[in-house]
């Protein structure tokens, strides 16, 4: 059956989905509303079901349509694709809310693991640690909608904000990291750079981490912090470009060297 029209929901499904069909009902708000209330959908229509946790999609049956619950049969597991994108993070300065919804949906929509705010230097935009909640869960709202519109089987992370030091900190030796950098002698392009990587043995559950930063760039206290913490510097070319620019351009330059 084609599914490729079918409207895909990211649910948390139990392990007895493993036996085909099987019947199952679901309480999440948010399927049970749009389903209900904004698709207006009818019993015995089909949907994809996506489990982010195992990153599988499944084909299902509505069963029945209640206020708060649904029921489901679960018909088949789909076909999985046969190979992904190593786990990339980016970390990115913070910029306009616009723009940084922009950002967040195109790079999901490439396939981002991980998406991690930084407040720099020049950072314009400052959030108080009140309002980020907030701020996350209308993240991750935007970026559970781009996941199911380009097909994705996982909604990526959205870490809260930290500083460049918090992150030089905290970044593991086992994370690939990678500074893009608009100016400055002694640098790879990111093409020579992913190329690089991906001529050597990695474990699989190796991370790929971006830092971006915000218009007006790095300060130099910040681009010694980064290359302290053992950040590869690479330049995206001789354009000076965008933040949200250059976080997409990151994303495609992945899925091209390291994608199927």
């Amino acid at each position: 059956m084609e599914t490729f029209h079918l409207k895909r929901f990211f649910v948390t499904l139990p392990s007895s989905v493993a036996d085909f069909p099987t019947q199952l009902t679901i309480e999440d708000d948010f399927v049970v509303h749009h389903l209900r209330t904004v698709m207006r959908a009818k019993v015995g229509e089909s949907v994809v079901l996506v489990d982010g946790e195992r990153r599988q999609a499944y084909l299902a049956t509505l069963q029945t349509l209640e206020k708060r619950t649904l029921s489901v049969q679960i018909e088949q597991l789909l076909t999985k694709a046969a190979s992904e994108l190593p786990s990339v993070t980016l970390a990115v300065a913070l910029i306009k809310e616009q723009r940084w919804d922009w950002l967040i949906q195109k790079a999901t929509e490439l396939g981002v693991t991980a998406i991690q705010p930084i407040t720099s230097e020049r950072t314009i935009i400052k959030l108080a640690e009140k309002d980020i909640p907030k701020k996350q869960e209308r993240w991750e709202a935007v970026m559970r909608s781009a996941a199911e519109q380009s097909e994705g089987l996982f909604i990526p992370a959205i870490l809260p904000p930290v500083s460049v030091k918090a992150l030089c900190d905290q970044v593991s030796a086992q994370v690939q990291r990678i500074l893009l950098a608009e100016r400055g002698a002694h640098r790879d392009t990111l093409q020579t750079t992913l190329r690089k990587y991906s001529s050597q043995q990695h474990s699989p559950d190796q991370t790929l981490l971006f830092a971006i930063g915000p218009e007006g760039g790095w300060t130099d206290g910040e681009l010694a912090q980064f290359e302290q913490a053992g950040f590869a510097f690479a330049s995206l070319g001789q354009r000076i470009m965008r933040s949200e620019t250059a976080a997409v351009a990151a994303m495609a330059a992945v899925v091209y060297e390291l994608g199927s």
